[in-house]
């Protein structure tokens, strides 16, 4: 297809998508290849006058053999799977109680929907406070109702963090995950319901029968959205924990920016966030064929 063939229509039309092009290819193909380029290579910061040296995979291999990249790994995964396992099961019952005609169900769905539109930092700062051994609400109310006699140290033991964190990335992001689902729940016919009902299938039935099956494309692309975005997950653990106590809570994302911006190991911070992308393309292409599966079967 040539220019001088084109209508005016169709030259304008290309020339409203040529500044996305640019600004894609700027922001985001262009730091992609570069990244994937200097991750083969020696390049450091503190010796950046002296130029690179090509190491071919050295980088990668060393990240296997990082303790801190391999406890990285282990937490990323751990988050990823507990946090979104817990949002999608919390989803759905949100998402049911939303779907259904009761009184006040507009307070309702706004009131479910306020953590998600709090900002990341703003969440992760609002639970830092909460869990505070010192002066945290959560603390408080459970010595008042003694539950605990002292101070639970939610943030400076490693376990705790974990959950911690968790339990703040659930709160924070279940409403999202809800919404899609909800959205999902009103395409459903209703029609489908009352014949069932009339056949004498009880709730739990309908649910498992009707409900649950046909909801499996859009809980599958809800499921794909929140994994990928749970294993990059840096702005909840960087203000929440820092990564602490003792690296126990640091994601694949924070080790990254940590090895190439604060120390400055370019080559091994590039190959480091070579890896996650490599990953989180495999999880994509993976739930993406077993959502076009899962698709063809219902076809």
């Amino acid at each position: 297809m040539r220019w001088k063939n084109l209508n005016k229509r169709e030259k304008m039309g290309y020339l409203f998508l040529l500044p996305s092009v640019v600004l894609m290819i700027a922001f985001i193909i262009y730091p992609v290849i570069n990244t994937v380029y200097l991750s083969f290579f020696n390049y450091r910061v503190q010796t950046m006058s002296m130029g690179k040296t090509f190491v071919g995979v050295k980088n990668f291999i060393m990240a296997f053999k990082d303790p801190n990249f391999l406890g990285s790994f282990k937490f990323t995964i751990t988050f990823t799977v507990v946090a979104v396992t817990l949002e999608t099961l919390i989803g759905i019952l949100f998402a049911l109680i939303m779907n259904k005609k009761i009184p006040g169900q507009g307070i309702i769905r706004t009131s479910v929907l306020i953590p998600w539109a709090i900002p990341t930092i703003v969440s992760a700062l609002m639970w830092k406070f909460m869990y505070s051994e010192q002066y945290g609400v959560i603390n408080f109310i459970f010595q008042k109702l003694h539950i605990v006699q002292g101070s639970i140290p939610w943030l400076s033991d490693a376990s705790l963090a974990v959950i911690a964190t968790i339990i703040a990335d659930v709160w924070k992001t279940t409403p999202y995950m809800s919404l899609l689902i909800l959205s999902g729940l009103q395409t459903i016919p209703k029609n489908l319901y009352e014949a069932s009902s009339i056949d004498g299938a009880n709730k739990r039935q309908q649910f498992f029968k009707i409900t649950l099956p046909l909801l499996k494309p859009v809980l599958s692309v809800a499921i794909l959205f929140r994994v990928i975005a749970t294993f990059r997950i840096y702005d909840l653990v960087a203000a929440l924990t820092s990564g602490g106590p003792a690296n126990s809570t640091q994601s694949l994302s924070l080790y990254t920016i940590r090895t190439y911006f604060n120390f400055g190991n370019i080559g091994y911070g590039s190959a480091l966030a070579t890896i996650t992308l490599l990953i989180s393309l495999l999880i994509s292409l993976l739930f993406l064929n077993a959502l076009k599966t899962k698709i063809e079967k219902v076809a």
